[in-house]
């Protein structure tokens, strides 16, 4: 099961990398409660279509479609955020007869609020024509919340949003001049994205009327179990598929649109595009197979650059530095391993040897040659090849999580065998995971550092070295919060439906789960995230945190992974947090990285910044370095010294 469990990552991959992907399916009503009974019947807790869920759902379609409130009035939203219990009712009986005649009224209110905003935006727009010198004096607003309650007031928000775009364009572009033309561009540009966008909820004829409807409510009810349940689309599922197993087929470029034209923004190394010496970047994208991308939206254009390995595409590019007839370039994709994505390797020299810096971005695994307990075992062959190991950095910050597998793999490099997961799913239906090897990859001093962003499977592995008494966490005071398990079919290429369902939570060796509350610091040394709120507690309906209870028994701890799945009960067997010689450090250790950071001029302007911006204020402070980096290798030469020997003369 563990193949199809996994923690979704919090940082989405770029959008502009070309992926292979199968055809659409086209989904009816019908497919809503069929795909939703497959959904309940792996959730932990939601079994059914419930009043709660109905009135989630409603609040989710209108925030998919409208989340900055842009589009509804005050008036046509309210019916649908509180829907009576009446309402509630013959929604939950419909669904029985895939009837979704109440989510077709609200869509057709959708409707109508798109036709009224585009009309509006077309008089901003010749408004803002006749006064182009206007537009740089305007200041736009920020930060509303609620629903208009008038058109007045939405023309206002949305003349407010159009000068914010126009401002971000030319700023992109460092323009400080704008005339008639260059508006126009600008904001003809804008208006192109949103109709793509609104398309998908205007009237169309029948067959892909029925399939967007269906999709947007299978999404809405999907999200409403628990803040990471969700519904895809193929082409989505294919995205974090990419993310998740760091490969995809493709040319090998990077897209970026603007105003003026989709252009080349990076090459990846080693893939078609690059090998062909033919594109560069900044070229401009012109045609792809003969179709003119700027008579189509960019998410078009990168759909006609997907396909599969060994299809052939002909690109028309214009040259950075030559705007004539565009070049013909034809080009055959192939699979392409993302490696920019993957572990990053450096180190540091001390007195005794080196001291190891690791970035984990995440726990990636393609089934293949490529997940991050290779590469990890890679890292560590690598540094002590360098010189003398003396100690580790693993650079969690930015990392959302990966494949289960690849946690407990990793977390096993570092302890002698033992319990890494346990797993209570409904029903109080548990299971356990353990590290098989039994080998210990290192076992010098090792510093996880983390942040609010770091999330599932990479507090899975600093949980449970912290628990085995192997590792000292620094960074954030906690980690994002995110203790539960999906299961999922975006990995499997063969499915005909693409979900992830919340299906029980996780709990390391102490009995302990993150969820909610996060993993805690020994050491806190604050990093860029911390003046944010960000973690599990922030999202929509997450599901409660809880620990297990029991005591340590041998025998089932030595147990083989999966051992009494099926025992019903909360008392599992639960390993005390080890203290070893690390850990005994780490009051010393604490007292040393406080004073560094107290004489600290660079760390002292970065808190003085994160107090700013807790507070809504912004400075602009100067610094160099990685400063998190730094004290965590700093802390990792006080454990090498404190580990030394004391000569007895």
């Amino acid at each position: 099961m563990y193949n199809k469990l996994f923690f979704p990552l919090l940082l989405a991959s770029s959008l502009c990398l070309n992926l292979a992907w199968g055809g659409e399916l086209t989904l009816s009503p019908k497919d809503v409660r069929a795909t939703m009974e497959k959904i309940f019947h792996y959730h932990v807790e939601s079994k059914s279509l419930s009043p709660q869920v109905v009135r989630r759902s409603f609040k989710l379609y209108l925030e998919q479609f409208d989340p900055e409130h842009f589009y509804l009035l005050k008036g046509e939203a309210e019916n649908f955020l509180s829907p009576n219990d009446q309402t509630v009712n013959e929604v939950i009986q419909a669904y029985q007869g895939h009837d979704l005649h109440h989510f077709l009224s609200l869509n057709q209110i959708i409707q109508v609020s798109i036709q009224r905003a585009r009309a509006l935006r077309a008089r901003i727009r010749m408004k803002l024509a006749d006064n182009p010198e206007l537009v740089l004096k305007k200041v736009p607003s920020s930060g509303l919340q609620g629903y208009a309650h008038s058109s007045t007031e939405l023309e206002a928000r949305l003349e407010s949003q159009m000068v914010r775009e126009i401002h971000q364009a030319l700023k992109k572009k460092g323009i400080k001049e704008v005339s008639p033309a260059l508006l126009e561009r600008i904001v003809a540009h804008r208006e192109k994205q949103y109709i793509h966008f609104e398309q998908e909820y205007m009237e169309m004829e029948t067959k892909q009327k029925n399939h967007q409807l269906t999709f947007h409510v299978l999404k809405a009810l999907a999200k409403s179990l628990d803040a990471h349940t969700g519904y895809y689309s193929p082409k989505e599922a294919y995205e974090m598929r990419s993310s998740l197993k760091k490969q995809f087929a493709g040319v090998g470029v990077v897209l970026q649109e603007d105003f003026d034209g989709v252009f080349i923004q990076q090459l990846i190394e080693g893939g078609p595009a690059k090998k062909s010496g033919k594109i560069h970047i900044g070229d401009q994208l012109v045609t792809i197979d003969g179709k003119d991308v700027s008579k189509i939206s960019f998410a078009e254009s990168l759909d006609l650059m997907k396909g599969r390995p060994g299809e052939k595409v002909k690109l028309g590019i214009n040259r950075a530095l030559d705007r004539g007839a565009p070049e013909s370039v034809q080009l055959i994709r192939e699979k392409i391993v993302m490696n920019d994505d993957r572990i990053q390797v450096d180190h540091e020299t001390i007195e005794e040897g080196i001291i190891g810096k690791v970035t984990v971005p995440s726990f990636y695994d393609n089934g293949e040659h490529v997940s991050v307990e290779k590469d990890l075992k890679e890292a560590i062959r690598t540094l002590k090849a360098e010189g003398n190991l003396c100690g580790l950095v693993l650079d969690f910050r930015e990392n959302g999580g990966g494949f289960l597998n690849q946690a407990i793999k990793v977390a096993g490099m570092f302890v002698n065998g033992g319990l890494i997961v346990v797993s209570k799913y409904a029903n109080d239906e548990v299971s356990y995971a353990r590290d098989v090897d039994g080998r210990q990859f290192f076992d010098g001093p090792v510093v996880i550092l983390i942040s609010k962003a770091s999330a599932s499977a990479a507090e899975v592995v600093a949980q449970a070295l912290q628990d085995y008494g192997v590792a000292i966490v620094v960074g954030d005071e906690t980690s994002y919060g995110k203790g539960t398990m999906q299961f999922q079919t975006l990995t499997d290429e063969n499915a005909k439906i693409f979900f992830k369902v919340t299906v029980g939570r996780y709990y390391t060796a102490s009995g302990r789960s993150p969820q909610i509350h996060g993993v805690k610091a020994d050491i806190v040394v604050p990093t860029l995230f911390s003046p944010y709120n960000i973690g599990e507690r922030y999202l929509e309906f997450p599901l409660a945190g809880d620990q297990l209870s029991g005591e340590l028994c041998d025998s089932l701890m030595s147990m083989k992974a999966g051992s009494y799945r099926n025992r019903p009960t909360h008392v599992v067997p639960y390993l005390q947090p080890r203290e070893t010689k690390w850990r005994q450090m780490i009051s010393e250790l604490k007292s040393k990285s406080f004073e560094r950071i107290d004489k600290s001029e660079n760390f002292q302007e970065f808190l003085k910044q994160t107090r700013a911006k807790k507070k809504g204020l912004s400075l602009s402070v100067q610094r160099s370095g990685d400063l998190q980096m730094e004290e965590s290798v700093a802390i990792v030469k006080d454990m090498v010294k404190l580990d030394r020997p004391v000569e007895v003369r």
